[in-house]
This record gives structure tokens, sequence and C-alpha cells, in this order.
């Protein structure tokens, strides 16, 4: 047991059957994250500026977060993933209460970015941080497997704009209704196609697609949603709706200790349903073991997704 984010409450702690491990190179690429934030991301709007000492962007810790999820990439490969890590914190911090409008917009000239097009002069650095990955990820991967990173970021906003309908109003969504949106407004896809950089290997679409590997994908979604929340009751209590304890106690009259339980046990029905499918994965002939690698590595990233939550960043802290 240990101490929940909630004081005083005692709750059983997230458990993976997935190896825990840690990239040598997490001080180097914490280094580099933090010459980005005293560099690049001074070109920002005043209101980034506020959110950006709110958020703790400082001791978020990114390139300890992107050696415990990629603990296989190498220093090269870690550069573009650990900008990634840093542009969707604060792509997310930066348009919370952005309008469905706004984020159409935002959405449609990252998308535009992503695909080759320039960066606007009058554009803030997120957009050319996009420019940046672009650049940096074309360098592993081809331009098919950008295509499929590119629809994940915009499935990324399209989840922003889903919630915005919630969150203005502040009402609670239906728990399943939460799950499905969540799942695209956590922005884990992206960290599913970044797998394949840390591999080297991008997995052909008619694999990739297959619908065994998509549900692998969208588990691996909820899960890291669900760690998210695990962790962020506290700071959103009041603010926010978008998270799972708290649609819990409101849509089913849970108490807090309650709710938190019940929400455990999806996330580790979802765990357990991971390991079903990966363990009966079907036959894809040539690219079995390619396959395997990648849902091995996903099931790392998850595990040390949660170990940067309780070893590297202040970024849940009061």
């Amino acid at each position: 047991m240990k101490k929940s984010p909630l004081g005083g409450i005692k709750l059983p702690s997230l458990s993976y059957p997935f190896p825990d491990l840690k990239s040598t190179y997490a001080g180097r690429v914490e280094t580099l994250a933090k010459q980005w934030l005293l560099n690049d991301y001074v070109n920002m709007p005043d209101e980034f500026k506020k959110k950006s000492e709110k958020y703790k962007y400082w001791d978020t810790n990114v390139g300890h977060m992107a050696a415990r999820m990629y603990p296989y990439a190498s220093f090269h490969r870690l550069i573009p993933i650990s900008r990634f890590l840093l542009w969707g914190l604060s792509n997310d911090d930066m348009y919370e209460d952005a309008s469905i409008s706004e984020l159409q917009c935002i959405r449609e000239r990252a998308v535009s970015i992503l695909r080759g097009h320039a960066v606007r002069e009058n554009e803030n650095e997120l957009f050319n941080q996009l420019r940046l990955q672009r650049e940096e990820m074309l360098e592993f991967m081809p331009l098919y497997w950008m295509t499929r990173y590119t629809n994940s970021i915009s499935a990324g906003f399209e989840g922003m704009q889903l919630e915005y309908y919630y969150k203005a109003k502040m009402i609670f969504p239906g728990v399943d209704d939460y799950l499905a949106i969540r799942e695209k407004a956590v922005l884990v896809f992206p960290l599913i196609d970044l797998i394949e950089i840390q591999s080297g290997h991008a997995l052909p679409d008619k694999i990739f697609y297959h619908p065994d590997i998509q549900r692998i994908a969208s588990l691996t979604c909820r899960i890291v949603a669900i760690a998210n929340d695990y962790f962020s009751t506290w700071k959103e209590r009041g603010k926010d709706v978008m998270n799972l304890i708290l649609v819990l106690e409101h849509q089913e009259g849970l108490t807090t200790t309650d709710a938190y339980l019940r929400a455990i046990k999806i996330h580790d029905d979802y765990v357990t349903e991971f390991c079903d499918l990966s363990n009966n994965l079907p036959d894809f002939g040539i690219y079995q073991k390619t396959v395997t690698k990648f849902i091995d590595q996903l099931g790392t990233l998850i595990s040390g997704h949660y170990s940067w939550y309780v070893n590297d960043t202040k970024r849940y802290l009061v």
C-alpha cells in the first residue's frame, strides 16, 4: 500500500507485469530538454509563461520520462522522442481551455506542418517544434510511418475537441463516454508510434492496423490515461471533469476511496486484456518477431510511465 495523491487516503499502487527499466542516457536527454525550455520555448505567449510556472516544466523531467518509457532507444533516437514529450505536455497545457473552433484551427496547422508545410512567421514555438519533430523523425522512419504519426497527433486534437463540451460546462460525461474520449485526448497514440523509432522497425500498415494490434493500442492509451488520473485527481478536483475518479464519484455516487478502487479495477482489467491479447497473437508471418518486440516494448512504456510519476517528476506535487 502507498499514500495516494489525496492526503490521508491509502490505496494500492498500480502494478504491471512488465519490465521497469531506465536508459543510461536519462541525464543527457534531460539536459537537452532543459536547453529547449531555455532557448526555444521563449517564443511563446505570456499565457504560456504563466502556465510554465504553474505546471512546473523545469521539474517535469521529460528526459527521465523518455528514458523510462523508451529505455532501449539510442541517444539520437531519444531526441525526437523527448521533443515530442515536452511538446505534448506544453500543447495540452497551452490549449486546455481553447474552444472547439480554436482547436480545429490549431489541429489543421499542426497536421499541415507535419505533412511538410512551412511554419508561419507569427506562429508560436509549438508549431516550430512540430517542424523539428518531422525533420528528426524522418531520419529514422519512412513517410508512411510519418502519416500514421500525423494521424495520431490529429486524433489527440480531436479528443481535446470532444472534451471541450464537458469541460466548458463542467458537466461530467458517462464512464464509457469518458474512456472513449480520453483514449484520444490523452495523446498516447503518438507514444505508441514512437516505439517504432526506438526499435528502428516501422510495421507495414496492414500489420499495424490489424484489429488485435489496434485493440492493444487502445488498451495502452486507456491504461496510461487511468495512471495519469490516479496521480492528478487532487489538482483537477473542482477545476476539471475529465478524470475517471471524479467521473466515478459523480456518476456512480462513490466515495473518493471507492472511486479510486473502481478505477484501479478498470485499469487492472485492461492490463489483463493487454496480456491476454499479447500472449495469443495471430500469425503475422515474417513480421511475427517484429510484432512481438513492438508489443513487449509497449509494456515497458506502460511501466516506465508509471515509474516516472513515482520517481522522477514533480509536476504533480503540491
